[in-house]
């Protein structure tokens, strides 16, 4: 069955802004395990934010919302779009990347030190991550493809995190809308 126009072109659209994203970040440093592996589920998203600038979570990270419009994030000088070749990003967060639907933040790249609230990061081991997040979904790549398989958390009002791993741990970490990391999933990524 053929996908309407509309549906394959945001589908490219999200996929040429996610190759261009996630220009930044050494995902080379090593990471510690989960804090908390008795976290059972994640919690749904407050308005209180993590007091630990390295927390990221489902409402996003520090004073960047999920969410929030690049022209407002452009304006505050927290996002940069004159970034050749990669797309906009952050100013001051060389460990994070932002991925815009149009006008609207839908996804964040992080890197260490970002990290869950309970601990998870990329380096993190799958087991740790899957004892962190029982209720987490297996994402299995397609037969044939290269891509990473997955752990897709949710955390309700179209939040998640989707952890994509390989030879047993976490290789990307991706924070955002739930429909968003699906597609993300379902299309395939890229790297800038």
């Amino acid at each position: 069955m053929a996908l309407p126009l509309s549906l394959r072109l945001a589908v490219l659209s999200l996929v040429a802004i996610v190759t261009a994203s996630g220009c930044t970040g050494d995902a080379s440093t090593p990471a510690p395990g989960p804090t908390s592996a008795a976290a059972t589920a994640p919690a749904t998203a407050t308005a209180t934010r993590p007091a630990d600038p390295d927390v990221i979570d489902f409402v996003g990270l520090r004073d960047i919302l999920i969410g929030a419009s690049m022209r407002e994030l452009t304006a505050s000088g927290v996002v940069a779009t004159a970034n050749p070749g990669c797309g906009p990003s952050f100013t001051a967060l060389p460990y994070a990347s932002p991925v815009f639907d149009g006008d609207e933040l839908v996804l964040i790249w992080a890197y260490p030190p970002l990290r869950t609230p309970e601990g998870v990061m990329v380096g993190t081991s799958v087991d740790e991550a899957r004892r962190a997040y029982p209720a987490a979904v297996e994402l299995s790549r397609p037969a044939g493809s290269t891509q990473y398989p997955g752990l897709l958390v949710a955390g309700g009002d179209d939040r998640a995190y989707l952890l994509l791993y390989d030879a047993g741990e976490v290789q990307k970490l991706v924070v955002g809308m739930e429909r968003y990391a699906r597609l993300l999933f379902d299309a395939g990524f890229g790297t800038c």
